[in-house]
């Protein structure tokens, strides 16, 4: 009985381990901006967050998890697919690859899949949610967590690492449950947010045919069973 406690306990303060360092991306990223003093542009901040879509694609995540992944709603995402051309282009072609490999929204979850499932959580979702982001079911992400201890325990842990919030009468609560909310970062306004050219292709974007013009069912089942929305 000890011994079980003890591995219980060597588990969770693994667990806490790793989801605290979830959280150093942003501190590393700030460290490397003062390191060459001065404020990155929107381009430069725009185009860090597309790679971290088009890695999320490449990995097998849909569209929702790709935004997330970006930490943008999804509503942003969208509308990068709609100006930027070269972008959406990047886009299907790194969603092609992963389903050229077997990677794709409900299939076997990969790091990239519980990385973001965790980041939601530990930011505030409510676990369902964040499961559904990934493309993973109910059923699947309760037959994940109990055959793999080790991932039922970073949950717990990124439940715990949930910022407390301060409510009226300064009383301390947890956030409510929901999905997570990007952070906001200062950049220079002094670049376009476009690909060179600084307009899309004839015929990208609502209602067109080009490459930005994507619909349910072009990045996995989850959005073409109606997935959730995450509009920010």
């Amino acid at each position: 009985m000890q011994e079980q406690v003890r591995h219980r306990a060597q588990q969770d303060e693994w667990a806490d381990e790793v989801v605290a360092c979830m959280g150093s991306r942003d501190m590393v990223e700030r460290a490397l901006r003062e390191a060459l003093s001065r404020t990155p542009s929107q381009r430069e901040e725009t185009i860090a967050r597309m790679a971290d879509a088009l890695r999320g694609a490449a990995q097998g995540l849909s569209v929702p998890g790709c935004a997330a992944a970006a930490g943008v709603p999804e509503r942003i995402l969208r509308e990068w697919l709609e100006i930027d051309a070269s972008f959406a282009g990047a886009l299907r072609a790194a969603h092609a690859l992963a389903q050229a490999h077997g990677l794709r929204p409900g299939a076997e979850p990969t790091p990239a899949a519980l990385h973001l499932l965790l980041d939601a959580i530990r930011k505030g979702a409510a676990w369902p949610a964040a499961a559904t982001l990934v493309g993973i079911s109910i059923r699947g992400f309760n037959r994940l967590r109990s055959e793999a201890p080790q991932v039922g325990a970073l949950i717990a842990a990124a439940q715990r690492a949930r910022p407390a919030r301060t409510a009226p009468g300064g009383r301390r609560r947890l956030p409510k449950a929901g999905g997570t909310r990007p952070g906001y970062r200062i950049v220079r306004l002094d670049d376009p947010v476009l690909s060179p050219g600084g307009r899309p292709d004839p015929g990208v974007g609502a209602g067109g045919s080009g490459v930005g013009d994507f619909g349910p069912g072009d990045f996995g089942p989850d959005e073409a069973a109606g997935g959730p929305r995450r509009d920010g």
